[in-house]
């Protein structure tokens, strides 16, 4: 059997793990392909032009989410392999791993699909988004202005910090922290939650059948849309379109009961993340981004929260001290530290 590999190689941790894996898949005579930056031998590949029957998605939830992102149209089914944090994408915890090729090579597996969000900004089609795709401005608790039409009819017209147009794989994401509910991976349906809005706007779940068309977007800086956290593209009064993508999400599962183990894991999550309360508004805004984007350089952490780097350093010294965040030595670029939730 043919595996690709795609990793987090910023963490050593998962690097080490992935490089074990390799050598496990090879030792029982399966063939290897891994995507073309990882720093580990074998056929190197973009991960959108591999030809495996299953691709292994070593490090984290981000780590699943750029496996999907970059296949693009390409339905290779992916299993996520989990290297210490809470992942409510991946499957298998990396020390099960052994346990879980058995049961791949022996068939005990099932393919399930998840529906994937189709965004297109003035006709420019953009990656597909399997988690949500947030359109707010670029610089931090600034308000928007935006109209939301759902099959062409107009909603409302809102001003807020934001909106979230969520799958229900991304149900348990960001749009869950901004209010929204927790949705079944099975039903056919999208959310749209409006950021903290001026005009008290509450969540709204439509039929995946629908077309989102959200128009008129103005703030006093730029806006911008994400895919799943990552993919940021600058918007000047566009109109972003979003549909459900044609092309599904294929993940590899070996357990039913799917809906016990969002809650479980959603129990673990709040039982295990907690950031004390007398902590500085900064630090708990810095741990979200990390739980919510993954390992992130300082550098990465200013971008993205907005924040001076001063302010970042302060949080980032204070959830080191209290435990709830680590720092390692970047392999890329050893004058530089990552930063992450632990454990």
């Amino acid at each position: 059997m043919k595996f690709g590999i795609v990793c987090n190689f910023s963490d050593k941790v998962a690097l080490d793990y992935t490089k074990k894996i390799i050598e496990m898949l090879k030792s029982r005579n399966h063939r290897v392909e891994v995507e073309e930056n990882l720093p580990v031998k074998g056929e190197r590949v973009p991960i959108g032009k591999m030809t495996s029957k299953i691709i292994l998605a070593i490090g984290d939830d981000s780590t699943v989410l750029r496996a999907f992102r970059e296949l693009g149209r390409n339905e290779i089914p992916v299993l996520g392999v989990n290297c210490g944090a809470l992942g409510f994408l991946t499957e298998v915890d990396v020390k099960n791993f052994e346990t879980a090729l058995r049961r791949i090579e022996k068939g005990k597996y099932f393919l399930e699909e998840r529906s994937r969000l189709s965004v297109r900004i003035n006709n420019r089609r953009l990656p597909f988004a399997l988690n949500e795709v947030t359109i707010s401005a670029t610089r931090g608790a600034t308000i928007i202005r935006y109209a939301l039409k759902i099959d062409g009819e107009q909603i409302y017209r809102d001003s807020a910090d934001g909106i979230i147009v969520a799958t229900p794989t991304g149900s348990t994401g960001y749009a869950l922290s901004a209010g929204g509910p927790v949705v079944s991976g099975k039903s056919k349906v999208f959310v749209v939650i409006p950021i903290c809005s001026l005009n008290q706007n509450k969540p709204f779940i439509v039929s995946d059948e629908s077309k989102i068309t959200i128009s008129d977007i103005v703030s006093s800086v730029t806006c911008e849309a994400v895919i799943d956290g990552r993919y940021r593209v600058e918007l000047n009064k566009n109109t972003v379109e979003i549909r459900k993508a044609k092309v599904p999400a294929v993940f590899v599962r070996f357990h039913k009961g799917l809906h016990s183990k969002i809650f479980s894991k959603l129990r673990r999550k709040y039982e295990v993340e907690i950031v004390p309360r007398d902590a500085p508004p900064s630090a708990k805004f810095v741990f979200k981004i990390l739980q919510y984007e993954g390992p992130l350089t300082q550098k990465e952490i200013v971008k993205s929260s907005m924040l001076p780097p001063r302010t970042v350093r302060s949080a980032l010294r204070y959830l080191i001290r209290n435990g709830l965040v680590v720092r390692k030595t970047s392999i890329r670029d050893t004058r530089q530290s990552i930063y992450f939730v632990a454990g």
